[in-house]
């Protein structure tokens, strides 16, 4: 599975960011420990990809059944196809009306994508 070609990610709307590699819990006496929670931290990238009014509804089923789960996208500051997934999946991306050129509407989709490799 992949991103879908028709949603270009922007490249100057990227930020970049890592997760936290431990977490803090506490035992049932109220004592807190850190506890390692992957192998290695996963990535984290914030990205905003342009999506047609034409492909919108489309766009928006492909995220419904598939953002949760991991699949294949090419992204502008990476020089290979990293696999990743939308952190929160479908009700983590935003949409807005991002402007209307030659009487069409373009949408903007605002997200942030995780995975090992980002």
């Amino acid at each position: 599975m992949s991103w879908p070609s028709y949603a270009e990610i922007l490249a100057p709307g990227i930020g970049l960011g890592q997760d936290e590699d431990v977490e803090r819990t506490p035992f049932d006496d109220g004592m807190i420990r850190q506890e390692k929670r992957y192998a290695a931290a996963m990535g984290a990238v914030d990205v905003s990809a342009l999506i047609d009014a034409v492909n919108l509804s489309d766009f928006r089923q492909w995220a419904k059944g598939n953002a949760h789960a991991w699949f294949d996208v090419d992204l502008p500051h990476l020089a290979a196809t990293a696999q990743a997934r939308v952190r929160d999946g479908a009700g983590g991306i935003r949409y807005r009306l991002h402007q209307e050129r030659r009487g069409k509407a373009l949408w903007r989709a605002d997200l942030t994508l995780e995975g090992p490799g980002l």
